[in-house]
C-alpha cells in the first residue's frame, strides 16, 4: 500500500476530481476508479464489491456516532437515527449535492436519464435535512457510489474506521440529527398510531389516473385528505401528512401524539406547564426548575422571547430549550411543556440509575458517568453472572456494568436493558463480518457476499450462538413465557443436523432476545475495548462459529438440483405444502413431471432440502431417466388405497383431475387425491399420464408410499395442498 496505484488514463480527470471532493488523495487510485465504475460498464471492474462493504462501514460509523451523541435515547429511535442517515434517499443527496453523480462511469442510458430526473428535482430543495423521500424517487446507484467510495477510502486507510469517519464525515454533512427525526416523524406510521390510540379506523385507498398515482385517506369511513404524486408511496406520504394536520384540529392529543403532530404543524403547549413541572420535582425531590431568557428579539411592539429550563438531578443536570413565544410567560412556559414531553418519553422517570440523558432538544450534563478506563463491579445479583459470561467469551470487562446491561431483558425494570447495546452490536457484527467476508473471499460477486453475510450474522445464526455457548443461562429477565420459549428453542436446536441448517431455515423459528444478547454482548466488548472492530472480531469470533462459507453456500441441494436439471434440459418443479396444526412441512419434487422424490421437514426449507438432496441421488444413480418412484402396479394402486382405507377407517379416496393439456391425440392429464381423517386432510398429487385412469392411479400410487412412511403414519395426516392455505 506504500506504492501510489494509477488509475487507467480515461478516469485520471475523475478520480482527480473526485479526490478533490472528499478531500483525500489516494495511494491505490484504481480503488477509486473502481467506486466510480457502474455493472454496466463490462471493460473493468465495478463498485459491487466496495458497495457491499460501503454499507456496512457507514452504518457501523453512524451507530458509533449516534451512541455516543444520544446517550439517553431509546433504541427504536438509535435505528431511526441511523437508517435516516444511511438511506437511498440521504446518500443519494450526497452524491448530487457534492457533484459525486458527474463521475459515474457507465454504458447505460436509462440510468442517465434516471439520475438526470432526480438532480434537478434536489436542486430546488430546500437545505433542510430529509429524513424520509422527496418528490423523486432517489436512484439507487447514486446511494452504491457513495457507499463505494467510502469503502476505497476505508480500504485505502487500511480498514482504519477511525480515520475513516474523520474524513468522510463531511460529506454527510448536514447529518440528520435527533431533533430532525422527531421534527419530521413518518406521518403514515404517526397517522395509525394515533387514530389506534383514538379507538379509530385508518384506511388509505389507492388508484391511479393516466400520470399519477392517488391516496386518499379515510377514518372511520369518512374521507380526511389525498394526495397524490408519480410514486405511490409519496402519494401516500403526503396524504397521510395532510390527515394529521387536519386532525390535530379535532382531536385532543398529548405526549407523544401531540410531539409528532407539533413536529409536522408548528407549536405546542401544556396549560400551567409550569406549575406541573414544579410538582414533578417535588415528587422527584429534584431541585426546582430555573428558567432563562436565551433570545430576546424583535421591537418593543413585536417582541419575540425564547426561554430554557434546567433542572438539576442526581444523574446531571437536564436542559431543554421552547419554542419563540410573544411573552416570557408563556416562553417559560414552552419550555416547560418541552421538558415535561420529553421526561415522558424518556427512561429517566422509568430508571433513575440511568446516568446519561439525551431527549430530541434536551440534553443531560453527566457529573457521575463513567470512564471507560475506570473498573465497575456489576451489581451482587448479577455477579456469578457476569462472571460465567466473561469466562464464555473471554473478554475480562474493565466495566463489568456493560456487560451486566447486556445480559438484561426489558422485562426487568429496575436496571438498563440491552436494547440500546443491541442497536449499536448489530452494525458492529455486521462490519465486522463485512470486513472478515471480503478479506476471505477476494472474488467474490456482491451475491454471494450478502447471502454469506445475512446468513452469518442473522437472528437465526446469533439464537443459535446463545443456545450453543449458554448465554441463554446468563440471562437476567422476569417473563415466565420467554423461559418457556427459550427451552423450545434450544431443545429444537439441539436435533439439528448441523450448522448448513442455517441456510434453510432452521428447524424452528429463533427467540429474538437471544439474538439481542448476542448483539448487546459483542457491543458492550466493543465498548469496553475502545470502539476497536479488530479487537473486537478477535475477542468474540470463536462465538459465531462454526460459521457458513462459500462452500457450504454453494453445495445448496435445491440450487445444484436446478443446475443438474438445466444441463440436462429437464422440467424441474417443487410442490410445497403446510400444515400449522401438526407444523410440520412436506415437499415433492417433479422432474417433467414425475415425482422423483418427497421429503418432510419442520419448514418448508428443510423439506425442500432434504426433498432436493433425495432428488440428485437418485437422478446421480439412475440417470436422467428416472422416473416416479411408483412401486405398485399400474393398474392396482386405487383398489390398493381403498382398501387401506377401509383398513385405518378413515374416508373413501376422492380423485380431482389438476392439470389437462396437449393436442387431442397427445393429452396428458395430472391427478391428485385426497383423503378424510380424524387430523386433517391427506393430499397427494400424481405425475403426468396419457390417461385419466393413469393418472389417478398414479396419485392413487404415490399416496399409498406417503401413507407407509415413518413419518406419515407417526403423524397420521395432516398434508394439504398449498393452494389450500
Amino acid at each position: 500500500m506504500d506504492r501510489t496505484v494509477q488509475p487507467s488514463l480515461e478516469m485520471q480527470q475523475s478520480v482527480a476530481a473526485v479526490e478533490q471532493i472528499v478531500g483525500y488523495d489516494f495511494r491505490n487510485k484504481r480503488l477509486l476508479e473502481e467506486a466510480l465504475t457502474h455493472s454496466s460498464y463490462s471493460e473493468s471492474p465495478s463498485y459491487q464489491r466496495l458497495e457491499f462493504v460501503g454499507d456496512a462501514v457507514l452504518s457501523l460509523a453512524l451507530s458509533n456516532h449516534f451512541f455516543l451523541a444520544y446517550p439517553g435515547v431509546e433504541p427504536g429511535t438509535l435505528s431511526l437515527l441511523r437508517s435516516a442517515n444511511v438511506s437511498t434517499e440521504k446518500l443519494a443527496r450526497v452524491a448530487v449535492r457534492h457533484g459525486l453523480y458527474c463521475h459515474l462511469r457507465h454504458n447505460a442510458p436509462a440510468l442517465r436519464d434516471k439520475v438526470r430526473e432526480f438532480t434537478e428535482a434536489v436542486t430546488g430543495e430546500d437545505e433542510t435535512p430529509l429524513v424520509y423521500r422527496g418528490s423523486v424517487r432517489a436512484p439507487k446507484v447514486l446511494a452504491d457510489m457513495v457507499e463505494s467510495v467510502a469503502a476505497a477510502m476505508y480500504v485505502d486507510l487500511n480498514l482504519d474506521l477511525e480515520k475513516l469517519w474523520m474524513k468522510f464525515r463531511c460529506l454527510l454533512e448536514p447529518i440528520v440529527t435527533l431533533e430532525e427525526v422527531q421534527g419530521q416523524p413518518q406521518p403514515v406510521t404517526v397517522l395509525f398510531e394515533l387514530c389506534q390510540k383514538h379507538g379509530k379506523h385508518v384506511d388509505i385507498k389507492h388508484w391511479r389516473d393516466e400520470t399519477k398515482s392517488i391516496a386518499s385517506v379515510y377514518v372511520d369511513g369518512v374521507f380526511v385528505a389525498s394526495g397524490s404524486s408519480e410514486q405511490k408511496e409519496i402519494a401516500k406520504f403526503d396524504a397521510a401528512k395532510i390527515a394529521l394536520l387536519k386532525l390535530s384540529n379535532s382531536l385532543g392529543v398529548s405526549g407523544r401524539s401531540m410531539r409528532f403532530i407539533a413536529g409536522i404543524d408548528g407549536k405546542f403547549q401544556i396549560e400551567e406547564a409550569k406549575q406541573k413541572l414544579h410538582e414533578l420535582c417535588d415528587k422527584k425531590k429534584w431541585p426546582k426548575p430555573i428558567y432563562t431568557i436565551e433570545k430576546d428579539e424583535g421591537p418593543s411592539h413585536e417582541k419575540r422571547f425564547v426561554s430554557s429550563v434546567k433542572i438539576a438531578t442526581a444523574d446531571g443536570v437536564l436542559y431543554i430549550t421552547g419554542d419563540e413565544r410573544p411573552r416570557i410567560k408563556d416562553a417559560d412556559n414552552s419550555a416547560a411543556s418541552s421538558m415535561i414531553c420529553a421526561l415522558q418519553e424518556s427512561v429517566l422517570l422509568q430508571h433513575t440509575s440511568t446516568t446519561i440523558f439525551q431527549f430530541s432538544n434536551m440534553t443531560v450534563f453527566s457529573t457521575t458517568s463513567a470512564s471507560l478506563d475506570r473498573e465497575l463491579p456489576p451489581s451482587p445479583e448479577m455477579k456469578d453472572k457476569v462472571t460465567a459470561m466473561e469466562k464464555i467469551v473471554g473478554h475480562n470487562f474493565k466495566n463489568k456494568r456493560l456487560l451486566e446491561e447486556a445480559l438484561t431483558h426489558p422485562s426487568v425494570t429496575n436496571f438498563p436493558s440491552y436494547e440500546r447495546l443491541a442497536v449499536l452490536g448489530d452494525a458492529a457484527l455486521g462490519m465486522a463480518m463485512s470486513k472478515h467476508l471480503f478479506l476471505v473471499y477476494p472474488d467474490m460477486n456482491q451475491g454471494d457476499f450478502s447471502k454469506l453475510r445475512s446468513t452469518n450474522v442473522s437472528t437465526m445464526k446469533f439464537a443459535r450462538a446463545a443456545v450453543k455457548h449458554g448465554f441463554d443461562h446468563c440471562l437476567r429477565h422476569n417473563s415466565p413465557a420467554l423461559e418457556i420459549q427459550v427451552g423450545e428453542f434450544a431443545k429444537a436446536v439441539s436435533n439439528e443436523e448441523d450448522e448448513t441448517d442455517l441456510l434453510y431455515g432452521g428447524t424452528m423459528q429463533p427467540n429474538h432476545p437471544l439474538a439481542d444478547i448476542v448483539e448487546a454482548v459483542a457491543a458492550a466488548i466493543y465498548i469496553d475495548l475502545n470502539y476497536d472492530l479488530d479487537k473486537l472480531w478477535k475477542t468474540f469470533k470463536h462465538v459465531l462459529e462454526p460459521m457458513v462459507t462459500l462452500e457450504d453456500l454453494l453445495d445448496h441441494p435445491v440450487s445444484n438440483l436446478f443446475k443438474f436439471c438445466q444441463k440436462h434440459g429437464k422440467r424441474f418443479e417443487i410442490e410445497k405444502a403446510r400444515n400449522y396444526d401438526k407444523n410440520i412441512s412436506i415437499c415433492n419434487v417433479y422432474v417433467d413431471g414425475n415425482c422423483i422424490a418427497s421429503a418432510i421437514g419442520k419448514n418448508i426449507s428443510i423439506a425442500k432440502r432434504h426433498a432436493a438432496r433425495e432428488a440428485l441421488s437418485k437422478l446421480s444413480k439412475f440417470g436422467t431417466s428416472y422416473g416416479s418412484f411408483e412401486v405398485v402396479a399400474e393398474n392396482e394402486p386405487k383398489k390398493i388405497l381403498k382398501e387401506l382405507c377401509e383398513k385405518k377407517s378413515i374416508g373413501k379416496p376422492t380423485y380431482r383431475i389438476e392439470k389437462e393439456f396437449g393436442p387431442v391425440h397427445e393429452k396428458r392429464f395430472v391427478s391428485s387425491v385426497e383423503i378424510e381423517t380424524l387430523d386433517g386432510v391427506l393430499y397427494k398429487r400424481g405425475d403426468e399420464k396419457p390417461r385419466k385412469r393413469d393418472a389417478e392411479n398414479s396419485a392413487a400410487s404415490l399416496m399409498i408410499i406417503m401413507m407407509n412412511t415413518k413419518e406419515a403414519t407417526k403423524i397420521k395426516g395432516g398434508y394439504f395442498p398449498e393452494e389450500a392455505f
